[in-house]
This record gives C-alpha cells, sequence and structure tokens, in this order.
C-alpha cells in the first residue's frame, strides 16, 4: 500500500516531467512537414531501405536520396574520394522540387569526413556477353547488348567507353574503318572496334550519362562541393527548370560542358570545372 509520502512524490515526478516536457517542446520543436530535412548518404555502410535522417543510419545511393527529396532538405554525401565513388544520376532525370526560401541541397558531409572529396561517376561495367562481329587486318569489332541509348553531344567523343586502361573515340554512328579505335551506340547494343585490346581479356566501362541530371519538373536546388570524375555531362538540366544553382564542382574526364538553361540558373557562384585531364578551362567551356 502507497503511502502519504510516496504518493506525493511520484506526483511531484510527475508534475517535473511535465514541466521538462513543456520546456523542451518550447526550445527543440517537434519534426514536421515544415521542418528542416536531412538525408545522409553513404556508400560504405549505407542501406537504401532504411530512413537515412541518421548519420549512423544512412542511405547508399544519391538516387535514393533524390528520390526521398524535399523542400528544405539537405542531402549529406560522405565523402571516400575515387576509391569508394558514387554513381550518378546516369540517364536518368529525377524530378526534384524545393522552394525559393527552402532549396533542397546535394553537398559533401563536412560533419563526418573532411579529407576525402565526394566523387560522382557514371562509369558503369560492361558485362557483355561480347558478340564478334568483324575482324580486320587492323582490328576487331564486337558488340554487346546496352538498351540505354548512350547520348553523345559531340562527334567523335573521346573515353566514353574503355577497355582496360585504353580510351576509345565515341561516335554518333559507326564510323569509316580507318578509326581502329572506337565505341558507338546502336539499336540497343554498344558496340567497340580495337586493335589493340578485347574485351575478353579487360573490363569495359561505359560513361552512361550525367553525374546529375534534373527533370524539367525540378525546382529550386543548390549542387555543391562534389567532385565528378567520368561523366558525358557533370551536370544536365531540362529546358524549364527553375533556380538550379551549382558551386564548388571540380570535373575529371568529363565529355561536354554542363547544359544548364540560362533561365534555369541561379545567383550561386560559377563552378570551378575542368574537363578531361588536362584542360585547365573555367566556367564550363573548353
Amino acid at each position: 500500500m502507497l503511502t502519504r509520502r510516496t504518493l506525493l512524490r511520484l506526483v511531484v515526478a510527475a508534475v517535473a516531467v511535465l514541466a521538462v516536457s513543456l520546456v523542451a517542446d518550447r526550445v527543440v520543436p517537434p519534426a514536421s512537414a515544415g521542418s528542416p530535412h536531412t538525408l545522409y548518404v553513404d556508400a560504405r555502410i549505407g542501406d537504401d531501405g532504411v530512413p537515412g535522417t541518421l548519420p549512423d543510419q544512412p542511405l547508399a545511393t544519391l538516387t535514393e536520396a533524390l528520390r526521398r527529396a524535399r523542400p528544405g532538405t539537405q542531402i549529406l554525401m560522405a565523402g571516400y574520394g575515387d576509391q569508394l565513388p558514387y554513381l550518378g544520376t546516369g540517364v536518368h532525370c529525377p524530378t526534384v522540387v524545393g522552394t525559393a526560401e527552402r532549396p533542397v541541397v546535394i553537398r559533401r558531409n563536412v560533419y563526418t569526413n573532411i579529407l576525402r572529396p565526394v566523387v560522382l561517376t557514371t562509369d558503369t561495367p560492361v558485362t557483355g556477353p561480347w558478340t564478334l562481329r568483324e575482324t580486320t587486318p587492323e582490328h576487331r569489332t564486337w558488340s554487346a547488348p546496352w538498351p540505354d541509348r548512350i547520348r553523345l553531344a559531340g562527334d567523335p567523343d573521346f573515353g566514353f567507353v574503355k577497355i582496360g586502361g585504353i580510351a576509345l573515340t565515341g561516335y554518333a554512328r559507326a564510323p569509316r574503318d580507318y578509326a581502329h579505335e572506337a565505341a558507338w551506340w546502336s539499336g540497343g547494343r554498344l558496340y567497340l572496334r580495337s586493335g589493340r585490346a578485347s574485351p575478353h581479356d579487360y573490363g569495359v566501362t561505359v560513361k552512361n550519362g550525367d553525374a546529375i541530371c534534373l527533370s524539367r519538373g525540378s525546382r529550386h536546388v543548390r549542387i555543391d562541393d562534389l567532385m565528378v570524375v567520368g561523366a558525358v555531362h557533370a551536370v544536365r538540366v531540362e529546358p524549364d527548370a527553375v533556380d538550379i544553382g551549382v558551386d564548388h564542382l571540380v570535373r575529371h574526364n568529363v565529355l561536354d560542358k554542363d547544359l544548364i538553361p540560362a533561365d534555369a540558373r541561379s545567383d550561386f557562384s560559377p563552378p570551378i570545372s575542368k574537363f578531361g585531364p588536362d584542360c585547365p578551362c573555367q566556367g564550363g567551356q573548353r
């Protein structure tokens, strides 16, 4: 049986808990649809099946974070350099929507990892099977299934396909026979021609689209403090998108300049750009 003193202590404790709860609600308001929203992405320990809102329970991919983003979302990505790059959006252009007051921000997580950059790539292995199409004294030609159309902005493009460490010259269509180290896409298949290497002996990779592509329905997005290694475009934005900002984006081995319509650009500073291994180009020009 509870004594009067015990009952008094319980009442005092209950009042104290209620008071602390009320103060806490005033100091730290409960989460709501209007509160800031952070998604953590970590390629090493992440899992796209978890909420991703805690640093120790992050998502694994950028594409999943973009799918979940809402106005005010910050997507913080852990950086591991080129030892553990992230796949970009490739040939798909998701719709990401923020507001002018609460844009969606994609950037490196400087709070947990400040030594290595976040590297985005579209270098995707081509597993085959490879079919020999042609043999000449100078070269052989193979093809393999590749359903996604490979978009090329220039003709030729160098290095969008590699056999091992050998960069092939990419063409929008099958080139003439004088092109001995060449690659192109046609009818759902990737073709490559080489006199120096075989896809049966070395791995083949394709720069399969763009590091970050945003659809025409995207609004108020900021891309900051990332590195792109291997892509057709580092950033591509479809017409009719609104207020897309890019800042502190470093590019290596990117085939073509950013495609961001003038009316979609925000007031962000011009990005730091580098196309290819040796081009000290600035502001998205080469």
